[in-house]
């Protein structure tokens, strides 16, 4: 019998030992996207086994064993209420999503931003109407094509940088909370900022950065005591301005879309949408669709809720007047496209569980693809020659590349290749000439289009944005610095690196001829890039 107890104290300590260490590395091997929090949990869980253990099947006199146990669970309640008592939780320190603590006494992310917030409405100032030498427009998210991509041919800058060529930081400021990005027409550089409780609207001089206009609503997408995914995915509107003509069309966290006057920033009209639609739930990450503008029909597209009401809503350009709604099965974190497939334009859009798309006048739906998950989809569909979309996702619910087709009037998506291996969590890959590039759970890698191979993973920028700019890759890497990559299959090749921001990072950059303009939840840098 004391021999069988020996037996069974030595494996089930081997046990014990060998779970987390194992369970780690087979995280991290698989590249699972709880693999941080397995690193951070299972060491502290084994300590705790461990003591159990030892407390049962430990070499010695039970009374000692226990006497031990005893203190051993005293020192730990005494630390962990010494933790709660001296430090705070205060949000995610990144895309791994593991908590960040801070002194409880010191400011809270909120305090801190309304400190930075207390200034008077700007009210409308002019700005010279002359063209911007080396600037041109960059009206909405992700660039002209809403796939973070630049054609060789457009560009007007260099992204091989040296001491002697390096980019020209031309302003700095201050800014409001949220993930947005900036929009660019002439003079004007306009992003989304929360300023206490009001959600802005900010235009600011793009070779000065002053304040050209502010616009305010009351809305906040806000921490909440009652769950920490708020806290997680930080305060303010996530979405980037949209710019057609003379009007800026806006849609915030918490679902308020905006008309304004891109020259004043005066209301033309407004719709708060989760309201007119029963108020379902707001997404958990808070609503990030930058509205899709179709000027040729005079329709505004913006996505609506994640589960229960309609997943895609049109409103008229001029009036804010609802003009179609398609319900769906819900929607996702991803703005709407509008693509030409087997030679019909439509707009395609990523919901939470599937890919669709849709006539643009009507709404009506003309195919769909089923993509399951609970997780949040985030990344744009991307066009591939031979009607073809690459869409991604992180959480293991797998990326696709789709094949599109019809017969008449018979649609079909269907699936040419899955794997597991392109995660892409809050941003989206880009194509050259037949290979993707991404940010894979924060490194660098690239894809084989033909078949999803991976072709190379390498660079750790964390989980922040990259922009394809002719043969390079522009990275906003999480902890605030660009990187300029080579978009080559064969090796991974960084070749430039600029400090821009000290902070969290992701907010997607917005490129306009020569002018870079990056942000986060504090401030706001704009550079003017050397000629090419």
């Amino acid at each position: 019998m004391r021999k069988f107890w020996n037996i069974l104290r030595i494996v089930t300590l081997l046990v014990v030992l060998a779970f987390a260490p194992i369970a780690i590395w087979r995280g991290f091997a698989t590249e699972n996207y709880a693999r941080f929090w397995m690193a951070l949990v299972l060491p502290m869980l084994s300590i705790v086994v461990l003591a159990q253990w030892y407390l049962i099947f430990g070499w010695g006199r039970f009374v000692i064993r226990a006497k031990r146990f005893g203190i051993f669970a005293l020192v730990a309640v005494v630390g962990w209420v010494t933790f709660r008592g001296l430090l705070r939780y205060e949000g995610s320190t990144g895309g791994t999503s593991l908590p960040r603590f801070v002194w409880r006494w010191s400011p809270t992310e909120s305090e801190t931003a309304a400190a930075v917030e207390r200034r008077p409405r700007a009210a409308p100032k002019p700005v010279a109407v002359e063209p911007v030498d080396g600037a041109v427009d960059s009206a909405q998210f992700y660039g002209p094509n809403r796939d973070a991509t630049w054609p060789a041919k457009a560009l007007l800058a260099s992204f091989d940088w040296s001491a002697e060529n390096a980019p020209e930081e031309i302003w700095r400021q201050p800014v409001g909370q949220g993930w947005s990005g900036f929009s660019v027409v002439g003079r004007r550089a306009l992003t989304m900022e929360q300023h206490g409780d009001e959600e802005v609207i900010t235009c600011r001089d793009l070779l000065t950065g002053e304040m050209l206009w502010t616009h305010g609503d009351e809305a906040r997408y806000y921490n909440s005591a009652a769950t920490k995914v708020k806290e997680m995915a930080g305060d303010g509107p996530r979405a980037v301005p949209t710019v057609s003509g003379d009007r800026v069309y806006t849609y915030g966290a918490t679902g308020v879309l905006n008309c304004l006057s891109l020259e004043t920033g005066e209301v033309v009209w407004q719709r708060r949408v989760f309201t007119e639609i029963g108020n379902p739930p707001l997404p958990e990450w808070g609503k990030s669709t930058s509205p899709l503008v179709m000027d040729d029909l005079g329709l505004v597209v913006v996505s609506g809720a994640e589960n229960r009401g309609p997943t895609l809503l049109a409103y008229a350009a001029e009036t804010g007047e609802p003009v179609w709604r398609y319900e769906g099965n819900g929607a996702s974190y991803s703005s709407p496209r509008l693509l030409t497939l087997t030679g019909k334009r439509q707009i395609v859009s990523v919901n939470g569980h599937d890919v669709s798309g849709h006539d643009p006048a009507t709404g009506a739906e003309l195919w769909r693809f089923d993509w399951p998950g609970q997780y949040p989809k985030v990344a744009q569909p991307i066009l591939i020659p031979g009607d073809r979309l690459l869409v991604t996702a992180s959480y293991g619910a797998g990326s696709f590349l789709l094949q599109i087709s019809r017969e008449g009037e018979a649609w079909a998506a269907e699936k040419v290749w899955r794997t597991i291996r392109l995660k892409t969590k809050f941003s989206s890959p880009v194509v050259l000439d037949g290979y993707a590039y991404a940010l894979d759970e924060g490194r660098l890698a690239c894809f084989d289009l033909a078949d999803g191979s991976r072709k190379w993973k390498a660079g750790k920028y964390g989980f922040g944005q990259n922009l394809l700019l002719g043969d390079r890759l522009l990275i906003q890497a999480e902890a605030g610095y660009l990187a300029v990559v080579e978009a080559n299959p064969e090796a991974f090749r960084e070749i430039a690196r600029l400090d821009a921001l000290t902070y969290m990072t992701w907010n997607p950059p917005t490129l306009a001829g020569r002018y870079l303009l990056v942000r986060n939840d504090k401030e706001a840098v704009c550079f003017r890039l050397p000629p090419r």
